[in-house]
């Protein structure tokens, strides 16, 4: 039965652990306080070569878009005119709910 215990316990902790590096990867893009911006993001890899669109949109002035990444990088491009070509491809890591500030 104690062995039963431990077994149990170990196997809880694995499953644990797993979710809370899952929660690891996400980051909040920040757009200026005096602007909106347009922003697409890619997940990229630790080179920073792109990856998969994962989300693209529109974020108020002053306001934040919370972004999951699958490997805890992301390359992002952004526009202050939707009808002007993205500019930027900046390569970060996302991680520990860590802020990107939108320059």
């Amino acid at each position: 039965m104690k062995s039963f215990l431990i077994v149990s316990i170990f196997s809880l902790s694995l499953v644990l652990s797993s979710a809370l590096r899952a929660e690891d990867n996400t980051c909040w893009i920040v757009a200026p306080p005096q602007d909106a911006v347009w922003v697409k993001v890619h997940d990229s890899d630790r080179d920073g070569n792109p990856g998969p669109l994962i989300w693209k949109g529109k974020i108020e002035a002053g306001q934040e878009q919370k972004i999951t990444s699958t490997q805890g990088h992301i390359r992002y491009s952004y526009t202050r005119d939707e009808y002007q070509p993205y500019e930027g491809e900046n390569s970060v890591g996302c991680y520990d709910e860590r802020r990107i500030g939108v320059n």
